[in-house]
């Protein structure tokens, strides 16, 4: 809810399932953005493929205090080519590391490709 309550931390924030038309895709890109921007400290986010057991970053999504996006992140996130692939019907966890401060409306963009 971008208007609602500030974001907390804590696994499980978010799910989706991987339809059959991303099977065999691989995770290409991650990002996030924010409707209230955190006033300090920054908001840092990772996504987990439930099914496989795995984090799909070994850097973290991050958006800098004051910014609404990850796009400008001092540190981009780092996709984990071990464990970057999806199936049909892989469950995929939003997990929020740190809130930061009055932060409101996460939303993540991840793009997928075929390798």
């Amino acid at each position: 809810d971008p208007n609602g309550a500030v974001i907390t931390t804590g696994d499980g924030k978010a799910y989706f399932t991987i339809p059959p038309e991303l099977n065999g895709y691989n995770l290409v890109d991650a990002d996030a953005s924010v409707t209230t921007v955190s006033s300090s400290g920054t908001p840092t986010v990772q996504i987990a493929n439930v099914t496989q057991a795995a984090d799909m970053l070994t850097t973290k999504i991050t958006i800098d205090a004051n910014e609404n996006t990850s796009y400008t992140a001092a540190v981009p996130p780092v996709i984990d080519g071990s464990n970057d692939d999806v199936a049909t019907g892989d469950i995929i966890r939003i997990d929020v590391d740190v809130a930061g401060t009055g932060t409101k409306g996460l939303m993540v963009i991840l793009s997928f490709q075929l390798p």
